[in-house]
């Protein structure tokens, strides 16, 4: 696991730990909690922006809109951000992405 995707899973946990609530908060069945392990792996290749896009549940909740907290690496912007698939999607509803723990 890189240390791109710790961040991820670093906060999964601590938002299902300190028990945050970001308006949409709910607690994630273990299906969802395992889904969303899968749902990371599956897309090792992507940067947190675009799983932020596609997952925001992942993330805080101004985790695309703060820049100075949350700032892109450098050269993400020449990156051509992958296409978002159906089967991305429903990847995503299995795992809750909706939902921010």
């Amino acid at each position: 696991m890189t240390a791109r995707r710790a961040l991820p899973l670093a906060a999964v946990a601590a938002l299902a730990f300190a028990g945050c609530d970001y308006g949409t908060a709910a607690k994630l069945t273990a299906q969802q909690e395992r889904e969303r392990i899968a749902f990371i792996e599956d897309h090792a290749e992507w940067t947190d922006h675009e799983l932020a896009k596609l997952c925001p549940g992942l993330y805080p909740k101004d985790f695309l809109t703060d820049e100075d907290t949350y700032p892109r690496p450098r050269g993400d912007e020449d990156r051509t951000p992958p296409k978002t698939t159906a089967a991305d999607r429903a990847e995503a509803r299995a795992a809750g992405c909706d939902v921010r723990p």
